[in-house]
């Protein structure tokens, strides 16, 4: 996917409850980012990109295919296979778009 300028990002404000800002940060601070790369990737986990309707790449397709062995043995939330699955989701997402955008 390509990066894209914060002003054309989308920005949402959220209320955070008491204590929830520090372990925020305390998490960021362990996987080496910033607070807010840490709650985006937090939230790429728990809601991945959906399966687009039609992969024409085998990569990708693969990709999709591990990641759904993976899921079906249901992995806790956060887990290192959750987290494996979800990134070859995300991995298989981008390579259909950089597929699409090299078709065009």
């Amino acid at each position: 996917m390509p990066e894209q300028s914060s002003q054309n990002q989308d920005k949402f404000i959220v209320r955070l409850p008491d204590g929830l800002r520090d372990r925020i940060r305390l998490a960021a601070e362990v996987n080496h980012r910033s607070m807010n790369a840490e709650v985006v990737a937090l939230l790429e986990e728990n809601y991945p990109s959906p399966v687009p309707e039609k992969l024409e790449d085998p990569a990708a397709r693969l990709l999709f295919w591990l990641a759904k062995r993976i899921r079906r043995r249901s992995p806790k939330p956060g887990s290192p296979r959750d987290k494996q699955a979800a990134l070859y989701e995300r991995i298989a997402v981008d390579i259909s778009e950089r597929m699409r955008d090299i078709g065009e």
